[in-house]
């Protein structure tokens, strides 16, 4: 993840697994990674939570539509068909744990 620049703002963005999973961390950020290559999204995001019922990653503010698209072309991850959901979009990753893990996910640290 690039460092943040003076004035840069984050977007973070909730999605779920709606069919196929779930799957591994490690295996859904390498299917991730394997459909940024080349693009914009190319090392420009980070998961800063995964859980089975819902994941954020986190993207420049510019690169937000990028983001919610290459979630949306994740079609495998490790080998069986998935489909991903975008949930919702924010600028602070408080309004979307709140929203969206139980408070018992919320009072771990989620982000190793």
């Amino acid at each position: 993840m690039p460092k943040k620049a003076p004035g840069e703002r984050w977007r973070y963005i909730a999605f779920r697994v709606s069919e196929g999973g779930p799957f591994a961390r490690n295996d859904f950020l390498s299917s991730l990674i394997n459909r940024a290559r080349g693009t914009s999204m190319d090392g420009g995001f980070r998961i800063t939570v995964y859980e089975p019922e819902v994941a954020i990653l986190k993207v420049p503010h510019m690169l937000k539509d990028d983001a919610i698209s290459l979630l949306a072309s994740v079609d495998r991850v490790a080998g069986r068909a998935c489909r991903v959901e975008t949930l919702q979009t924010s600028g602070t990753i408080k309004t979307l744990k709140e929203r969206y893990l139980r408070k018992e996910s919320v009072a771990r640290k989620t982000w190793e």
